[in-house]
């Protein structure tokens, strides 16, 4: 490429950026919860817009065309049947909704759930609308639709449509329906799974519930609820199955933890309570029931004649809570504690105070007033400088008064966070929603959960995958450290509720469109195309548009110019659809049949990713019928469009973005650079992905943005050699590199500028990761632990609270079950052991040569102990042979996670770039990569 054409390309790309609208660096958190008070729902992607109902929204929906500001409610359902007639289920029993729209009709699913005195009515319900907002009408009134609670109907990407719903067969179960059409099942209900004892899904009850099925990368995916949804219970969490086929989720498909869970697990397993675990573990507090004397809030008083009491005084037990666990019963007026602890102020970091009480309670640190509450609170409040001076070293004392609300209860934890700070207490996630966001490529999880004691509410929060493996970032609120942004929008989007903004970023081949009641419309008789202006051109891209035609239309897949270019239509006349492809003005078509219930006249979704040369089509969320991969010989960079043959046609819910998402055998044109840097060596691509044949290995791909994120899975099998990316690549003497070295077992980020050297630092890896018993290697007696991947370790905890007794506090831990790690399908046993306490005093700790392993097994020592003393427990992980990989490249700004955290930000160029793969000395495995633009 000539050099002039080279810095063309790159003023063209500056000029598309400026487009959007100038953001700061670093857009602030989510402001979760996004929706207040809104609890069991479903949610739809409609046209551009995402539309939400269920629990307090008595049968309407909000709509929100970003995920994170919503407007409504607007009604669009009244039940109006005969079995709820005369009962008092009305339209606040409107629970757990689903919606699907399907050839021109929406569907509304329901849970009736109303346990009343006149009738129990719990059951699921469904009915129908011609528009997203009603009014919906049920078509039967007679009965139900079946039983009982939390429908989700999946439409697989071969057109067949499955219900998934919630019976109380074994606890709350899950099962699965096949259906003949959106109103007519087709078959016997397929049992799914339960919750399994002994596992995190059954804390306190034994629940499955709120299934959310979906595919992606060729796997079926189910986000699921366990435990008790009641917040004093605290334990709802979300866990994943993944499996082959929409029937086939069974227990041995489910993740072995949790995906989303309350972020106080981490709290208590991170960081040290300084009032259960000082000089040895001790749970107890001091407490009296009457007015003390004399100054009983100083760490000298004497409460020897005060009664001893584990933590947690309340009036009422909940078997399983671990947010209001009753360690000792509590049922008078008024309660004062005392709790004496030592410290040395030096070894102290951050103090974070998590307090729990439903009556007007106070909090005072060696006499000094840290807390005043009126009435109920639940709460992690991070002691400022001035509070946390009244700390002292050697004996300090935390003193509680505390009075009985609308039952009694009172709690409290002293965490030093060292250098961390506290973020709100956000727990029980549950009814999940999962969809793409506004870009087309990210995937947002549409959630229930709570924050301190404010009622439930919906939060938003994103899900990535590595390669195959679900991963999610967890509830967050503006307070959580890290980087989680609001979604990213496209490099182009419209919903046309704007008609100037809309119409000043096409090109028209003849009169200017119509954009009215938030639609793009052709309206005349001769053949019309719009086509986005040349600053948006690219080579790789993600295209959607909702179409309504009613004779012959589609959307421009790729344009270069009137005599080159790509469409992809619909045809009512001959009920298909074909494209056609224009090169150098000679033109060829290919048609296809549609499904014969096909109907004109109603939306339709069209979807193009372009991958280079390849053309991927889908309709309403189907690989197109009998060709969905158009392969071309199209290398030129060309923008998407819309196109009408004749007749009035109408567009709505564009969605364009710059990127490229592959994986297995779809991934391809990964080459030189455009800057005119060479690719070395040799790949094949399979199933595995892409597979690198030469030792010496640089290859390169996508068009120059300056905002992006860039992400792949990484797996070397290998304890040598260096593989990883370019994330960010100008050109040959200015680029950043991040690599994993597998001799060093570290990840390496080189940034070079002018062809110098200006950083390179390496970043350890290791880590203490809490791992979870695979329920496939497990029974009461023996613990089975996998490794997603071959890995290094080199230490392991063990929780000295035993699983089936959390009453107990042992010693030693090891000492009930030996441990063993699996290589190469061999057990072996440790070597050269060190056992103690560790630095979290609620563990024993494991010491031993390091070794590479698959997977863990703890087996009970006294072969007539039938407890069960493990379930989580920690490892200290060196190095894996399988990372994800993942680069936000914001201005001038890089940040790099690994496995989801973020491991630095690198200070780089705001000039557009590419990115590359690079290894040396081994042969790794790329799959999952993923790329898009973020707009500025």
């Amino acid at each position: 490429m000539k050099k002039y054409e080279l810095i063309k390309q790159r003023i063209l790309l500056i000029t598309l950026l400026s487009f959007v609208e100038i953001s700061s660096l670093f857009s602030q958190n989510i402001q979760n919860p996004v929706l207040p008070h809104v609890a069991d729902a479903g949610v739809i992607k409609y046209n551009g817009k995402y539309y939400i109902g269920g629990v307090f929204t008595d049968g309407s929906y909000y709509i929100s065309d970003d995920l994170v500001k919503w407007t409504g409610p607007v009604h669009v359902l009244d039940m109006n049947n005969d079995w709820t007639t005369g009962t008092g289920a009305g339209n606040d029993q409107i629970h757990a909704n689903d919606m699907l729209y399907l050839n021109g009709k929406f569907h509304l699913y329901w849970s009736v759930n109303y346990w009343g005195k006149d009738k129990h009515i719990v059951h699921i319900a469904h009915a129908e609308a011609n528009d997203i907002l009603g009014p919906y009408i049920e078509p039967v009134k007679s009965t139900w639709m079946d039983n009982r609670i939390d429908p989700k109907v999946f439409k697989d990407d071969d057109g067949k449509l499955y219900m998934y719903m919630v019976r109380f067969t074994d606890g709350n179960t899950i099962w699965v329906r096949p259906m003949k059409d959106p109103s007519t099942f087709s078959g016997a209900p397929v049992y799914q799974f339960a919750s399994l004892p002994q596992t995190w899904e059954t804390m306190d009850n034994r629940v499955a519930e709120g299934p959310w099925v979906m595919k992606y990368r060729n796997r079926y995916y189910m986000m699921y609820n366990a435990n008790h949804t009641a917040t004093e219970w605290g334990n709802y969490q979300l866990g994943v199955a993944e499996a082959d086929s929409p029937t086939s989720f069974n227990h041995g498909t489910k993740y072995p933890y949790p995906l989303l869970l309350s972020n106080q697990t981490k709290v208590d397993e991170e960081y040290v309570d300084l009032l259960q675990f000082n000089k040895t573990y001790n749970p107890l507090f001091s407490y009296t029931t009457t007015l003390p004397q004399g100054d009983w809030k100083s760490p000298s008083f004497n409460d020897s004649a005060w009664q001893k009491g584990i933590g947690g005084f309340a009036s009422e037990k909940i078997e399983g809570s671990t947010v209001r666990k009753q360690g000792t019963e509590w049922n008078t007026e008024t309660i004062y504690l005392r709790k004496s602890f030592t410290a040395n102020k030096s070894d102290i970091g951050n103090l974070a105070l998590r307090v729990t009480h439903d009556g007007d309670t106070k909090i005072y640190l060696n006499g000094h007033l840290i807390y005043d509450k009126s009435e109920v609170d639940y709460k992690m409040i991070n002691l400022s400088e001035k509070e946390k001076s009244a700390l002292k070293d050697g004996d300090n004392c935390l003193a509680i008064e505390s009075k009985s609300g609308k039952e009694n209860y009172v709690n409290v934890s002293l965490f030093d966070m060292k250098r961390d700070k506290a973020d709100d207490i956000l727990f029980s996630p549950g009814q999940p929603n999962i969809l793409r966001g506004l870009n087309g490529f990210e995937w947002w999880l549409i959630y229930m959960a709570n924050k301190n004691k404010e009622i439930r509410s919906q939060y938003v929060n994103r899900i990535h995958f590595f390669d195959k493996t679900m991963h999610s970032d967890g509830i967050t609120s503006s307070n959580t450290e890290g980087y989680f942004p609001e979604p990213t929008k496209p490099t182009y989007g419209d919903t046309f509720d704007d008609d100037k903004q809309s119409k000043n970023k096409w090109l028209f081949s003849d009169k200017e469109w119509i954009v009215t009641n938030g639609e793009f419309i052709s309206n005349e008789q001769i053949p019309q195309t719009a086509v986005l202006e040349k600053n948006f051109e690219a080579t790789d891209y993600y295209f959607e548009a909702g179409i309504n035609i009613t004779d012959k239309a589609g959307v421009i897949a790729w344009w270069k110019d009137k005599d080159n270019w790509l469409k992809v239509g619909l045809d009512s006349s001959t009920k298909s659809w074909y494209y056609q492809i224009n090169t150098n003005g000679a033109i060829d078509t290919k048609s296809y049949l549609l499904p014969a219930d096909f109907k004109f006249g109603v939306y339709h979704t069209i979807i193009v990713q372009r991958n280079s040369q390849i053309f991927s089509i889908n309709i309403d969320e189907i690989p197109a019928p009998q060709l969905s991969i158009i392969k071309t010989n199209i290398s030129d960079r060309g923008v998407p469009g819309l196109f009408s043959a004749n007749g009035k046609s109408s567009f709505d819910g564009l969605i364009y973005t710059i990127g490229w998402d592959e994986f297995d055998s779809n991934i391809g044109s990964w080459k030189d650079s455009q800057s005119g840097e060479k690719a070395l060596g040799k790949y094949t691509v399979s199933e595995k992905g892409l597979e690198v044949l030469d030792n010496r290995f640089q290859v390169f791909k996508g068009d120059f943005l300056s905002q992006y994120e860039f992400s792949t899975q990484i797996t070397n099998s290998s304890d040598k050699g260096t593989a990883g990316i370019y994330p960010v690549f100008i050109d040959k003497d200015n680029y950043v590199k991040a690599v994993f070295d597998y001799n060093r077992q570290k990840l390496i980020v080189t940034r070079v500028v002018k062809g110098k050297i200006v950083l390179q630092n390496d970043y350890a890896l290791d880590k203490w990761q809490t791992h979870y018993a695979d329920i496939k290697y497990s029974d009461f007696i023996e613990k089975g632990y996998s490794f997603a991947t071959p890995t290094w370790i080199e230490a392991i905890r063990l929780n000295r609270k035993a699983f089936y007794d959390e009453n107990s506090f042992l010693d030693n831990m090891f000492d009930k079950v030996s441990a063993e790690y699996l290589k190469d399908g061999e057990w072996y046993p440790f070597t050269n052991t060190k056992i103690g306490i560790a630095e979290h005093p609620a563990y024993n700790e494991m010491s031993f040569d390091k070794v590479k392993t698959e997977g863990l097994r703890f087996i009970n020592k006294d072969a007539t102990d039938l407890n069960s003393y493990l379930y989580k427990i920690r490892v200290k992980e060196q190095f894996k042979d399988s990372y994800n990989l993942r680069c936000v490249k914001l201005k001038d700004t890089l940040l790099i996670f690994v496995d989801g955290k973020e491991v630095c930000r690198v200070k780089t160029s705001a000039t557009p770039a590419q990115v590359g793969l690079f290894s040396e000395n081994w042969l790794p495995i790329y799959n999952g990569i993923m790329r898009y633009h973020i707009p500025e």
